[in-house]
């Protein structure tokens, strides 16, 4: 291997995370083939970014461990205030 693949392994891995792709399979891509991997990585296509939706029951208890933390702290009416 020659040492310009080594300097293509950031460049390659920042492409590939940007289209979201696997980036231990760019990396080794990009060891073995240096900057020609740009050229496949060019080709694919963008995945979508995949937004996670949290589950109700998650948020409900998240929810309500902070608002009782919240009322721990709480002594005197002038700590609502703050």
């Amino acid at each position: 291997m020659y040492w310009i693949n080594l300097i293509a392994i950031p460049f390659v891995l920042l492409l590939a995370w940007a289209k979201g792709r696997g980036l231990f399979r760019w990396a080794v891509m990009a060891y073995i083939f240096g900057f020609w991997s740009f050229v496949p990585l060019f080709m694919v296509r963008v995945k979508p970014i995949q937004i996670y939706e949290i589950p109700k029951p998650i948020k409900q208890f998240v929810t309500t461990h902070v608002f009782k933390r919240e009322l721990k702290g709480i002594m005197y009416p002038k700590d609502l205030q703050k």
